[in-house]
């Protein structure tokens, strides 16, 4: 009876062991397969935020890139604009005749130019009563010219302009060491834009000219003698236009100028006497193009011909003589830089390109507002 009991006992015992141990092994393995689960669903949650976010980050990046191309097309648009204004000031500052200022602003210029001219001249001279040669020599002709202009304009209207330069001429002979100075020859001058800009169209500006005599002339003084002036009156009247095809402005005039007869001279020209002198009819054209390397410095070529035809000199006993008609051109070079942000300073090199042209010519132009004469509004 008690082995039956204690064999019970233990079999008690055992079952309850081997119950606590199954319970224990079967316990940990529930935390672990939620666990699975959890971490499963967290990964999935995470691959869910990271699709949302990466897809939100698209859309983020695409509407930024639409905005950004939007900003870029308008700061293309006004860099366009900037620079053709920045290149339109930097060529009408150096091209004058191209452009009109607004009604009732008043600007001011200052210019020096400098011109060398070398030449062969031929000196001849006949006999009173016969054809035979009473003179003939070559002589060398050399010549510095300084020419200080201030010119004044003001707009009458928005597309009428006027304007007035009064030269001051210094002027040196080396081979006969003679020189001369004075005032030259004070011009007048208007420019008129009959057609209002419009899209397309290219802009055409009229102009005329007045030139005066007040200079010293050549068919008053001296043979020998240096003149400040040309001696007679002239009027003139041309056309210009302009357009502008990034990165450049191309320009082109064209003019003509008639010289009045000048009457009541008595200049005595080897055994001759000069009594009236008729310059006849000059002109010429020019083109080039203006490029601006960046807001500060730019670069104007230029190319002008000009012609003189029909002078004829009349002498005392119904004695006259034409001139041979002349032509002359030149190849120019103008670098500007803006000295301030409504300032441009202009230098220009000229090369002669004809016998009848200046060697050389030199000149720096600029608004007299930086030394205190600024644009004012009437």
């Amino acid at each position: 009876m008690n082995n039956q009991w204690m064999n019970m006992s233990v079999l008690a015992l055992s079952l309850s062991a081997i119950t606590s141990t199954l319970y224990a092994e079967e316990q940990p393995q529930t935390p672990i397969v939620e666990q699975q689960e959890q971490v499963q669903a967290t990964e999935s949650a995470v691959d869910s935020s990271q699709d949302v976010g990466e897809s939100g980050n698209d859309a983020i990046v695409t509407t930024g890139s639409e905005a950004n191309q939007a900003a870029n097309a308008l700061q293309k648009q006004d860099g366009d604009a900037t620079k053709e204004t920045n290149l339109q000031e930097v060529f009408t500052s150096n091209e004058r005749q191209y452009s009109l200022i607004k009604k009732g602003v008043f600007s001011s210029y200052y210019d020096i130019d400098y011109t060398y001219y070398r030449d062969s001249r031929l000196d001849l001279a006949t006999g009173d009563s016969t054809s035979t040669l009473a003179r003939l020599r070559v002589e060398e002709d050399a010549n510095h010219t300084l020419t200080n202009s201030f010119t004044v304009q003001y707009g009458v209207l928005d597309n009428v302009t006027l304007s007035a330069t009064l030269p001051f001429m210094a002027k040196k002979d080396l081979l006969q060491d003679k020189t001369a100075a004075g005032l030259g020859d004070i011009s007048f001058g208007a420019r008129w834009e009959p057609f209002p800009l419009k899209q397309g169209r290219l802009p055409l500006v009229l102009f005329g000219s007045l030139s005066t005599k007040t200079g010293d002339s050549p068919y008053e003084i001296g043979i020998d003698e240096l003149s400040t002036g040309k001696g007679y009156y002239s009027v003139g009247v041309g056309a210009s236009t302009r357009k502008y095809i990034d990165p450049v402005v191309l320009f082109t005039s064209v003019s003509a100028n008639y010289g009045l007869k000048e009457s009541g001279l008595n200049q005595l020209r080897g055994t001759r006497t000069l009594e009236s002198f008729d310059p006849g009819l000059s002109g010429g054209f020019s083109f080039g193009f203006a490029y601006s390397f960046n807001y500060d410095v730019s670069l104007t070529m230029s190319y002008q011909q000009s012609f003189n035809t029909g002078a004829k000199f009349y002498f005392e006993n119904d004695e006259s003589y034409k001139s041979a008609d002349q032509s002359s051109s030149m190849l120019s070079f103008a670098l500007g830089v803006r000295v301030s942000p409504e300032t441009i300073v202009n230098g220009t090199v000229g090369i002669g390109l004809t016998e009848d042209a200046p060697d050389v010519s030199l000149g720096l132009s600029f608004p007299l507002d930086i030394i205190g004469f600024g644009k004012k509004l009437r």
